[in-house]
C-alpha cells in the first residue's frame, strides 16, 4: 500500500473538500502530534497551531504554476 495520499485528494483539499481536507489531516495527524511535544510535555494549543497551518497551507497551494 502506497503511504502517498492520492493525486485526487490532494486537488480535492486544496478545492475545499471536506473529506478530503480530513483526509490530509488524518495522514499528517502522527506528525501532528508528534511536533507537538514541547519539552517533553503534549501541548494542546500547539497542535491546533499546526492544524491551523496545514489547512491555511492547502489552500495556498496550487499546481497550475
Amino acid at each position: 500500500m502506497s503511504r502517498l495520499l492520492p493525486y485526487e485528494t490532494i486537488i480535492q483539499a486544496t478545492n475545499g473538500e471536506p473529506e478530503a481536507v480530513n483526509a490530509v489531516r488524518a495522514h499528517y495527524a502522527g506528525y501532528i502530534r508528534y511536533y507537538s511535544h514541547i519539552y517533553g510535555h503534549y501541548n494542546v494549543d500547539m497542535e491546533d497551531y499546526i492544524k491551523t497551518k496545514l489547512i491555511e497551507s492547502l489552500f495556498k497551494f496550487r499546481l497550475d504554476r
